[in-house]
């Protein structure tokens, strides 16, 4: 992975998630705001957990970009070991007061994770990253660095990144966009949010803009989630892809899965034995 890109890209994700941006973290976080993301996200998750169950009788996760711990609390609730990373001391913070009462099950690390991967011995039987792959710049990079982590049956976990824009259709990419902005207005910074907008969809991206250092997705073409399936096959991994409807604002979320729309990602990776 390119070094430099990748700690410009932590420090960015730092500074933007301080102790206001936490607070407000949920009311710009879909599957964590609405009911049937987060009943699908559940569905998921403890799916995962239950085949971990098979091989160990607690499995040891490494959470990845842990934020406030909406991974790391049902893993933990389940019966897992988690070791927590993230580079936000704020949301961090939010993770260990929710989280206490778990004792020496938790681990919390607050630190890039580049670091955490390329200093880590341990082993793991499910390694998640939640809502952070599209945070990344070299997703594929981290991907094939955290797999090597891996358990001989463990499983890779992803949930809430959005699919490659091209992959979209028209009707799609149109109702995305009404549906953000109805729920960008709402937010303050109009003003430079549309001109952010504008400058990324003309392709331009600033090395020191700290939000075009968070949002990689919204200046590359979101995330590809062929080229991971191809990384995960490549590996020896079965890889399923589950594609599902995400948005800010409620209505145009109820609306978005009346019309079966996909616009968001998760990914189950289980390596073959």
């Amino acid at each position: 992975m390119d070094e430099r890109i990748n700690w410009v890209a932590a420090l960015a994700n730092a500074a933007v998630y301080d102790e206001e941006a936490t607070r407000g973290y949920i009311d710009g976080a879909p599957h964590l705001k609405h009911p049937s993301l987060r009943k699908l996200y559940g569905e998921l998750l403890v799916g995962v957990y239950d085949f971990a169950t098979i091989y160990t009788g607690n499995p040891n996760v490494l959470d990845l970009g842990a934020g406030e711990g909406s991974a790391t609390l049902p893993f933990l609730e389940l019966g897992a070991r988690v070791t927590a990373v993230d580079i936000s001391e704020s949301q961090l913070s939010a993770l260990r007061s929710r989280c206490e009462r778990f004792g020496d099950r938790l681990q919390v690390r607050c630190e890039d994770i580049n670091e955490t991967l390329k200093s880590n011995n341990n082993s793991y039987d499910i390694i998640v990253v939640n809502s952070f792959l599209h945070h990344i710049p070299d997703y594929l990079g981290m991907i094939r660095e955290a797999i090597t982590l891996l358990t001989p049956h463990g499983q890779f976990f992803s949930f809430q990144d959005p699919l490659r824009h091209d992959s979209l259709g028209g009707f799609t990419t149109a109702f995305n966009k009404v549906a953000y902005f109805s729920w960008r207005v709402f937010r303050g910074d109009l003003v430079e949010g549309l001109k952010r907008r504008v400058r990324r969809s003309r392709g331009i991206y600033l090395s020191d803009c700290p939000a075009d250092n968070v949002e990689y997705h919204a200046v590359r073409n979101g995330v590809d989630q062929e080229a991971i399936t191809d990384l995960f096959e490549e590996k020896g991994f079965d890889c399923k892809i589950v594609c599902y409807f995400s948005t800010q604002a409620l209505v145009f979320q109820h609306i978005g899965e009346l019309l079966g729309m996909e616009n968001t990602f998760s990914i189950i990776a289980q390596k073959r034995a």
